[in-house]
């Protein structure tokens, strides 16, 4: 027991005794111990009364010279000095926060649970023209009335979209909504107008400057043809000729990929639900193969009779590109499967070739543009550098996904999966290996 409380019992003890002595000596000591606890009683009570002042209602600490109580109240003292302390701190860091965060260009928007704004800093009424004593508590939804928007908020998942911005006509902002407790989540959004236009700059100068050197490489082109043909040329000039020629081509490809590519990055986020008829397209790529000499074995096994909803066109570029990128670096003497089979999300079609496959640190790089995977090789082979980023940009209009595994030396396996809303059935459910 501490020390305080065997004192206060003491001095009751002390107290009660006297009072009975008292008693004793003048007679009735029952009276005398009641007024005496009558008297403690009402000392304790005061003591109550004014403590409670104190820690109710932030009154003055009365001067307590000794005992339990003065000791009590000291603490008390004590405790509030440190809170003062505390919520000074807080309040200086508070005001630090708020200076940081206003200071930035970027908005930050605090969301609860319903979407309802709790918090939001300078930069937010600047870019979307928040005014914090009308929206607190407003919706952001009811606020920014963007339909991607809307429904990107439905279910963020930390991804990033950009949308026009409601306070000036030609701005676009990028939003990232994060959530970060149960009930809560952070929007932060930031002006990408400068970053948008120059991207738009760059996609029109690509299409223009492509679309501009397709018609000198076509005269090119013809002129190469005239003197390849030409009987009376003479040998030595007849390699340099069909160097040129082979150059030629492959600027033309080169040209034709950079002009599909720029067009599926201006295209809208979403491709048309057109269909497709996904074996008949992957036959005819198959005879094309065949066709050709020097090309390894190709085997198409169509285990889903299903057709796809998107872009005939950029269907056939994903599957072509897919299955040339696998032909190029598979020996002839080598075999591509690609299979046309059912998943428990949608569809799936997969390319597996017995090539010089990728090494694991790269994998991520080689869907972009102009990146290879062997330089001098792809190159010998008329490669351009443009395939899989039209694969990755055109899988991403049809909400699909590209997975690729592979080893060095092993080749590689790549699969793209298509979601079920992409898919139509047709009924039967043939297996076929072609």
């Amino acid at each position: 027991m501490a020390k305080r409380w065997v004192s206060q019992l003491f001095l009751l003890g002390a107290w009660l005794a006297s009072a009975l002595l008292l008693g004793i000596w003048f007679g009735s000591p029952g009276w005398w111990l009641a007024g005496a606890l009558a008297v403690y009683l009402a000392s304790t009570l005061r003591n109550v009364y004014l403590l409670d002042r104190v820690l109710r209602r932030g009154k003055h600490i009365p001067l307590q010279t000794r005992g339990l109580w003065a000791e009590l109240f000291a603490g008390v003292e004590r405790l509030k000095a440190k809170s003062r302390a505390r919520k000074k701190r807080y309040h200086g860091l508070l005001r630090e926060v708020k200076d940081s965060t206003g200071a930035l260009q970027d908005a930050g928007i605090i969301l609860n649970a319903e979407h309802e704004i709790q918090w939001f800093n300078t930069a937010a009424t600047r870019l979307l023209g928040l005014d914090p004593a009308a929206d607190i508590g407003q919706r952001i939804d009811n606020l920014l009335r963007n339909p991607e928007f809307v429904s990107y908020l439905k279910d963020p998942q930390g991804e990033i979209i950009t949308i026009p911005s409601p306070k000036h006509e030609a701005g676009q902002l990028a939003v990232q909504i994060i959530p970060y407790s149960r009930a809560q989540s952070l929007a932060i959004i930031r002006d990408v107008t400068r970053e948008v236009q120059l991207e738009r700059t760059r996609r029109d100068f690509v299409a223009n400057a492509s679309h501009e050197l397709r018609s000198p490489l076509t005269v090119i082109g013809g002129y190469l043809d005239a003197l390849a043909e030409d009987l009376e040329l003479p040998e030595s000039w007849q390699a340099p000729i069909a160097e040129m020629e082979r150059q030629a081509e492959r600027m033309t490809r080169i040209l034709r990929d950079l002009i599909e590519l720029t067009r599926l990055e201006s295209a809208g986020r979403e491709a048309p639900y057109e269909f497709v008829d996904v074996a008949e397209m992957l036959k005819l790529i198959q005879h094309e193969f065949h066709a050709k000499k020097d090309a390894p074995t190709v085997d198409l096994h169509l285990e889903a009779d299903a057709a796809l909803l998107g872009s005939e066109s950029e269907l056939h570029s994903i599957f072509y590109n897919l299955v040339h990128n696998a032909v190029r670096f598979t020996p002839s003497d080598g075999v591509v499967e690609c299979r046309w089979q059912r998943s428990d999300a949608g569809v799936v079609f997969s390319v597996r070739d017995s090539g010089i496959g990728i090494a694991e640190e790269i994998i991520p790089r080689i869907t972009e543009r102009f990146f290879r995977v062997d330089p001098g090789r792809s190159r010998e082979l008329g490669g351009t550098g443009l395939g899989l980023a039209i694969v990755k940009h055109a899988l991403q209009r049809h909400e699909a996904t590209l997975n690729i595994e592979s080893q060095v030396g092993k080749g590689s396996l790549f699969t793209c999966e298509f979601p079920e809303a992409r898919v139509s059935g047709r009924g039967g459910g043939e297996r076929a290996v072609i």
